[in-house]
């Protein structure tokens, strides 16, 4: 099965609006993106089930040690149909801190989407910042 431009188009989509919505701080509209049952795992090794914690989780997070930061440098890497109404899309971006000037931490982030009653939603959110091993 292949995605057509309108469902890759929508797809995109969502990932631009989940960092909008992140730099914007809206917990609850950001954990709507997600499926009712669907899962993250987060950059600081919380997992989450359901868009309930999700959405406890991005309330904590947002105006806690995480708000304020800013995404730059936003570029998908990989966007492929898995099955019908089903897509795995992966990404990279850099996060800022309000602070920091000129650094950017990179994030790396596999999505893997459904598509159910006719709207992609995000079923599971993998996110990791890369481990720099020294030679």
């Amino acid at each position: 099965m292949e995605l057509t431009k309108e469902d890759e188009s929508e797809i995109r989509m969502i990932l631009d609006d989940y960092i909008r919505l992140w730099m914007e701080g809206q917990a609850q509209a950001c954990a709507d993106l997600y499926d009712v049952d669907g899962d993250a795992l987060a950059v600081d090794g919380t997992f989450l089930q359901g868009r309930d914690a999700i959405k406890q989780y991005y309330d904590t997070v947002m105006s806690g040690k995480y708000s304020g930061f800013a995404v730059r440098n936003l570029e998908i890497t990989g966007l492929r149909a898995l099955g019908a109404g089903l897509a795995l899309l992966d990404a990279t971006w850099e996060v800022y801190a309000v602070s920091e000037d000129g650094f950017g931490t990179p994030v790396k982030a596999s999505l893997v989407v459904t598509h159910t009653n006719g709207v992609w939603q995000i079923a599971a959110c993998r996110l990791m910042v890369p481990v720099q091993v020294g030679n």
